[in-house]
């Protein structure tokens, strides 16, 4: 079940798939946040983060193959047009800032 700080972070500022009511539904990199950064910490995150897709050899390995949405058919993973998750974008800032 979504944390109501966590989605506003990950999820609302940052998902175009994000939708009210759903949330029993939890993307890899959703878990990934939760379990390694305290809410605070992603809150301090900018707006309008683009992602680069540099670290995507990372998340694909360690957060992607695990996740649900990936196991069940990921537009982004298959090569649709649209955005990756919200949390990707997250997660790719997070590691170039370290």
């Amino acid at each position: 079940m979504k944390e109501e700080r966590l989605t506003g972070v990950i999820c609302r500022r940052y998902c175009e798939y994000y939708k009210e009511g759903r949330e029993n539904l939890l993307c890899g990199t959703y878990v990934y946040l939760a379990r390694r950064y305290p809410v605070q910490e992603l809150e301090r995150a900018p707006d309008g983060i683009v992602p680069d897709f540099s670290e995507d050899a990372y998340i694909l390995e360690k957060i992607c193959r695990g996740c649900e949405f990936f196991i069940d058919g990921c537009g982004f993973r298959e090569g649709s047009p649209g955005p990756p998750c919200g949390g990707y974008y997250l997660v790719e800032w997070l590691r170039k800032q370290s």
